[in-house]
C-alpha cells in the first residue's frame, strides 16, 4: 500500500484573511495569462504569487520563495503543531444534478511507478516538470497537492471521515466559479490511523498533476544525492488530494480533440479512410455527438445535418486498448494523420468543438466519450499510459489549501 500519513501543514491565517476566496486560485496549469494578471491584482497575498509568480527565468522562483518566507515569518501563513489530515469536500452542479465530491490532503510516500501502488495515466512533458522542480527546490515546499484516486466501492473510508469532521471547518467558501469549497482538519492520531489503516492493499491512481508528481521523485532523488536519508526524509513525501474513485463527485470529463490540418485529406476523404479502420456511421447531428459509447468516439465536420459516430475497430485488441480515446490515438493519429502535424486544439467544452468546426477555422472534430475511473485503472495497470489530455477531472481543486513542508 502507498504510505499516508499526517503533517503539519502550512496554511493561511484565518486571522490574517478575512475572504479566503480572495487568496485561492485554480491550479496553475489551466491559469491563462490573462487569469494571471487578474489573480496578481486582485489581493497581495493571493496563491498565485506562489504558485504562477511573474518574471523571466530563475527570478520568478526567487520572488516566490521570498513571498513563500515572508508571509511565513509575519504570520500570513501558519503551521500547525501537530500532524494532520485535511478533509476538502467540494459541492457543485453539473447537468443539472449537484454532487459532492469528497476527499482530504494528506503526506504520501514517493513510490515509483515499477511499484504499481501510484500509477500514472497521461504522458508528461520535460519542459513543464523543469519548471515546477524550480519551483518546489527554490520554495522547498509542494505548494499544490498532487489529486489521486483509491477505489474502495463500499465507501468506508469517506463514511470514517465523515464522522470524524470537525463542527466548524477551517473554511467554507462559495468560489467565483460556484463550487462550494470546504476544509476541515483532523488531528487526532488514532482517526488518522483507522483512515489510513483502511487503505492496505490500495493503488493510488494519478488524475491530476503527473508534473507535480514526477517533479516530486526527482527532487527526491536529488536530496537523496545530497543527504544519506533514512527513506523517512520530508523530501520522501508528497502532498496529495485522495479521493475515492467511486464517489458520486468524481466527474471525469473527456478533452476533445479539434483539428486545423487534414494533411493530403479533405473532410470527405478522411472520413473514407476512416471506414478502411472502422464501422463509420452517419447519425442526424444531436444523436450522433451524444450519449457516446466508451469504445467508440464521433466526428463532427462542416456538415450542419449530421455527425458520424466511429466504433468497431477492424484489428483486434485487447479491451483496455478499445476505449475511444486509445482508438483515436493508436489509429488515427498513427495511421492516417499526423498528430504534431495537425494543429490540434484541446478543449473540454463540447460547444466550443463545435462552433470552432462551424465557423470555419478548423476542419473537424474528435469528440470524446465520457471515463469511469475504472477504465482507466484498467488501462495503467498494463503498464501502458493514456495519450496526454486524455481526461478533465471536474471540478478542479483550489490552490492554497495547504502547503507541505519539505524541511
Amino acid at each position: 500500500m502507498p504510505t499516508v500519513r499526517g503533517f503539519k501543514g502550512i496554511r493561511y491565517n484565518p486571522d490574517k484573511i478575512d475572504d479566503f476566496g480572495s487568496v485561492l486560485a485554480p491550479p496553475y496549469d489551466v491559469i491563462s495569462p490573462r487569469e494571471q494578471e487578474e489573480f496578481h491584482e486582485a489581493h497581495p497575498l493571493n496563491v498565485i504569487r506562489l504558485i504562477l509568480p511573474k518574471g523571466e527565468g530563475n527570478v520568478k522562483y526567487e520572488r516566490s520563495a521570498k513571498a513563500f518566507r515572508d508571509w511565513f515569518l509575519d504570520d500570513t501563513l501558519v503551521q500547525d503543531a501537530e500532524p494532520s489530515i485535511y478533509p476538502y469536500y467540494q459541492d457543485f452542479e453539473e447537468n443539472g444534478k449537484r454532487y459532492t465530491r469528497k476527499g482530504f490532503i494528506a503526506r504520501v510516500k514517493l513510490e515509483d511507478f515499477s511499484t504499481k501502488k501510484i500509477l500514472p495515466h497521461e504522458l508528461t512533458f520535460p519542459k513543464h516538470k523543469l519548471d515546477r522542480l524550480k519551483l518546489n527546490t527554490a520554495c522547498r515546499a509542494n505548494m499544490s497537492p498532487v489529486f489521486s484516486v483509491y477505489s474502495e466501492p463500499e465507501g468506508s473510508i469517506e463514511k470514517l471521515i465523515d464522522e470524524g469532521l470537525p463542527a466548524k471547518p477551517l473554511f467554507d467558501i462559495v468560489y467565483k466559479d460556484g463550487i462550494r469549497n470546504r476544509l476541515w482538519k483532523i488531528s487526532d492520531a488514532g482517526k488518522i490511523s483507522s483512515i489510513t489503516g483502511k487503505m492496505a492493499d490500495m493503488s493510488f491512481l494519478i488524475a491530476d498533476g503527473h508534473h507535480r508528481y514526477e517533479t516530486a521523485l526527482e527532487y527526491r532523488n536529488i536530496q537523496r544525492g545530497i543527504k544519506d536519508g533514512s527513506g523517512e526524509e520530508p523530501f520522501d513525501y508528497v502532498m496529495m488530494y485522495i479521493a475515492r474513485g467511486e464517489g458520486e463527485g468524481l466527474i471525469i470529463n473527456p478533452t476533445h480533440r479539434v483539428v486545423k490540418n487534414l494533411g493530403q485529406y479533405t473532410a470527405d476523404g478522411f472520413l473514407e479512410r476512416l471506414a478502411d479502420e472502422f464501422r463509420v456511421e452517419k447519425m442526424p447531428f444531436r444523436k450522433g455527438i451524444e450519449d457516446i459509447g466508451y469504445e467508440e468516439f464521433a466526428v463532427v465536420t462542416s456538415d450542419r445535418e449530421s455527425a458520424y459516430r466511429i466504433s468497431s475497430p477492424k484489428e483486434a485488441r485487447p479491451e483496455y486498448a478499445r476505449l475511444g480515446v486509445m482508438l483515436l490515438h493508436d489509429i488515427v493519429f498513427k495511421k492516417i494523420l499526423n498528430e504534431e502535424e495537425s494543429g490540434i486544439f484541446y478543449t473540454k467544452y463540447l460547444d466550443e468543438a463545435i462552433g470552432l468546426v462551424k465557423d470555419g477555422g478548423y476542419k473537424l472534430a474528435f469528440i470524446l466519450p465520457e471515463l469511469r475511473a475504472n477504465d482507466i485503472f484498467g488501462v495503467v495497470m498494463t503498464g501502458e499510459r493514456m495519450p496526454h489530455k486524455t481526461t478533465y477531472f471536474y471540478p478542479k481543486i483550489l490552490s492554497g489549501l495547504t502547503f507541505n513542508p519539505l524541511w
